[in-house]
């Protein structure tokens, strides 16, 4: 009964009505689009297949016959034999000639060079080097280290002479002095001066402050 019911209600016709209105609206505006698109592909295939592909494969053709085969027989027939030929030429004329004066020539007059510069320099360089200079040098520096060495001790004993005697022509005395002299005055200085000046001084200022207080009034 449920399922009599359903089929006898109407369906939703307002929202059909608005999909068919959308659609027709879409196909409206989306059809000259892809009309014009379906044109223009093939437009654009019709000119590749008579235009451009020809064109590409004539250009091909006359690059392939006008430029690369005759570039190719241009390095193969010319410019490789007329490499070959300059450097035979340059192997002949310089090369061949430059080994054959190192080898026979330059070489052995720098070996005749270095072997006058070794026996007449080097050799008696490292001879003057090894048995006259370098024994001089060891002995002179074996003298200057005993030297200085011996000037050490001497300016130590000396430093303590000199020590000595102006400790006991000075500072002993000085010494003696301060302790025979000047710290006894010291003493009695401090004792039978300073202490009874000092003691002056204060009753001085004691008497002064009473007889300000006497005359001007105010605390003693």
């Amino acid at each position: 009964m449920n399922t009599e019911k359903t089929r006898s209600q109407p369906p939703n016709e307002p929202a059909g009505c608005l999909t068919g209105v959308a659609r027709a609206i879409a196909l409206v505006v989306v059809l000259p689009v892809r009309l014009v698109w379906d044109a223009l592909v093939f437009c654009l295939r019709q000119l590749w297949r008579w235009v451009l592909a020809p064109i590409g494969r004539v250009l091909g053709w006359l690059i392939h016959h006008l430029i690369v085969i005759p570039l190719r027989f241009l390095w193969e027939w010319v410019l490789v034999p007329v490499g070959r030929a300059l450097w035979w030429v340059i192997d002949l004329l310089v090369v061949t000639p430059l080994k054959w004066l190192w080898r026979g020539v330059l070489l052995p007059v720098l070996k005749a060079l270095w072997w006058v510069v070794d026996l007449l320099v080097v050799t008696p360089l490292k001879w003057l080097w090894r048995y006259v200079l370098a024994p001089v040098g060891r002995a002179i520096g074996a003298v200057l280290a005993w030297a200085w060495d011996v000037a050490g001790r001497v300016s130590r004993v000396v430093g303590r002479a000199i020590g000595w005697v102006l400790w006991n022509a000075i500072g002993r005395p000085l010494a003696w002095t301060y302790r025979v002299v000047l710290t006894p005055v010291g003493h009695w200085l401090r004792t039978w001066v300073w202490r009874p000046v000092a003691a002056a001084a204060r009753a001085v200022r004691t008497a002064a402050r009473e007889v300000r207080a006497a005359l001007f009034g105010g605390p003693r």
